[in-house]
């Protein structure tokens, strides 16, 4: 399987200081995960988290900062059962509105129940996810 995409943007109307500076703070992503993301558990820079999807799906993930290059990105790991692994990454840029912020995950080896769920319409589902997510992190600083 060729690594598989997924993929938001929007600019945040914050500086690129302000925005790493919030999402620095590992509790902070549960304010922008809304119902369909739960903390199961978090340590340091690694934790748990629970996905809940359409038609009653759920899985969990355990999630890890991998780096950090302050004021302009945030590189992790999440690794689902069963194999699913996914690099996910928060860039950020500055914009004349503030900061350019694009929320990446790129699925770099899938078991064949999430190869067949992301082709069934879960790969849309998680744009709009993202979408959602960047929207909550512009409320922050509105």
């Amino acid at each position: 399987m060729a690594a598989e995409r997924i993929e938001a943007e929007r600019v945040v109307a914050a500086s690129p200081e302000a925005v790493f500076g919030f999402l620095s703070d590992l509790d902070n992503h549960w304010k922008l995960t809304g119902r369909w993301i739960e903390a199961v558990s978090l340590a340091d820079a690694n934790g748990r988290v629970r996905i809940h999807g359409p038609l009653g799906l759920r899985r969990t993930a355990r999630t890890s900062v991998v780096d950090a290059s302050p004021s302009h990105v945030i590189h992790g790991t999440a690794e689902l059962s069963g194999g699913t692994r996914a690099r996910v990454a928060w860039e950020l840029n500055e914009d004349a509105g503030g900061t350019a912020v694009r929320l990446s995950a790129e699925v770099e080896h899938a078991a064949l129940p999430d190869r067949l769920l992301l082709a069934l319409g879960g790969r849309a589902w998680m744009t709009r996810r993202f979408d959602k997510i960047l929207a909550r992190l512009d409320e922050q600083f509105g």
